[in-house]
């Protein structure tokens, strides 16, 4: 009997890597089409509220790509004319008032083709995250108080796209800067912060406060600055120095400072406030590092316009197509008066693939944007959520 146990166990681990694939770097392999039955869609949890806006964004930045511009979505190509037509469509049944919740869902359901992500290891299962835009207090000139700079995108930073030398590279990119005639990895974080590679270059902004709330706008990737005389201005992503995106979290969970199960950007946040020797350690564990640009508009994505709070996301720009339209299907936060989470509530909901983040790769990721304020970023911190990404397009 322990004979046969061991062969079963031997045949289980055998099968399971031989059904091990690849990580997946190509669009046409990021989805697949499937029934809607395999999703069980009954309703938009927001009732379709703010969709319309979201959409008419992503509807302009289609209108500016050529008509002829070929966008990938799994098995299926189409091009920029075909995926306003898609938008198009689902707005004339999203907007019809005449209509109710029950009947529009139908009415989508018998209009459009569903794509799912194939997700981490083909297993469809995505993480959703969250993300919002955080305010911090800066000045334009640094004193002993403001003395953490914020900076612009450094002109030497050079980028080098991979598929222009070998087309088995996919889109990937690398990004580093000139030494003679070589061409090195760019400056880390510990460089830039601690050693201070880029100081006076010219290249500071605005001087903040606190580095941790520089940190957070570099993960959020935008935000807004509030320097004191009552004037608040935009501070948006420009780019960054090329380093892997390392988890802070996983960090702290590596070393015994938080456990798994209490893992959340509050309690990341919370640790390093009480522990502030530990502070630029900590953050130098995530070599990458963002660059900002100030601007008087709203928090922007990879499409170059406007993010609508609960209905924008970010994936991976190689794998998924910008601006589309997607749907999800997770879990939400319901929060307590005290900002803890009283419980986790399942939810549909059809959004806009309007973003990117250093830290959102594959398909088996989905950043949700929230918005802007504390329920904002008390939820966008405490989403580590499973679920499914979908994508939608226009019956032929």
């Amino acid at each position: 009997m322990r004979i046969t146990r061991f062969f079963v166990l031997i045949l289980v681990l055998l099968l399971a890597v031989s059904c091990a694939r690849p990580p997946v770097t190509k669009p046409e392999l990021a989805l697949e089409q499937v029934g809607w039955w395999r999703l069980g869609l009954k309703a938009d949890d927001l009732d379709f509220k703010g969709l319309g806006d979201a959409a008419r964004q992503s509807l302009e930045y289609f209108r500016k790509l050529s008509p002829d511009a070929q966008l990938t979505y799994g098995p299926a190509r189409i091009s920029a004319a075909d995926a306003a037509a898609t938008l198009q469509s689902f707005l004339v049944i999203a907007e019809n008032t005449a209509l109710s919740p029950e009947q529009k869902i139908e009415q989508i359901k018998s209009g459009f083709d569903l794509y799912r992500s194939v997700g981490s290891n083909f297993w469809n299962k995505v993480l959703f995250t969250g993300y919002y835009e955080p305010v911090i207090s800066c000045r334009k000139t640094a004193d002993n108080t403001y003395q953490y700079p914020l900076y612009k995108r450094p002109d030497d930073i050079i980028e080098v796209d991979l598929a222009q030398f070998n087309d088995s590279l996919g889109k990937e990119k690398l990004y580093g800067r000139l030494t003679g005639k070589k061409v090195v990895p760019y400056y880390t974080r510990q460089e830039i912060e601690e050693k201070k590679a880029l100081s006076g270059k010219g290249l500071e902004i605005l001087w903040c406060a606190d580095p941790l709330e520089i940190y957070q706008v570099q993960v959020q990737g935008s935000g807004r600055a509030d320097l004191g005389n009552g004037e608040l201005i935009g501070i948006l992503y420009d780019g960054q120095n090329g380093r892997p995106y390392k988890s802070l979290g996983r960090y702290l969970i590596d070393i015994g400072a938080i456990p798994k199960e209490n893992m959340s950007m509050p309690a990341i946040r919370e640790y390093l406030r009480s522990h502030p020797d530990q502070l630029m350690q900590t953050l130098r564990q995530n070599p990458s590092f963002v660059f900002f640009r100030i601007d008087k508009g709203p928090a922007v994505g990879s499409i170059n316009a406007p993010l609508t709070a609960g209905r924008s996301i970010a994936t991976d720009s190689r794998l998924f197509p910008k601006g589309a339209l997607a749907l999800i299907k997770t879990e939400k936060p319901v929060l307590a008066d005290d900002g803890t989470v009283k419980e986790w509530v399942p939810f549909t909901r059809f959004v806009m693939n309007q973003d990117t983040g250093g830290a959102i790769r594959g398909p088996g990721r989905v950043d949700l944007f929230w918005g802007q304020g504390r329920e904002a970023e008390l939820s966008a911190g405490y989403m580590q959520q499973e679920g499914k990404l979908y994508f939608l397009l226009k019956k032929k």
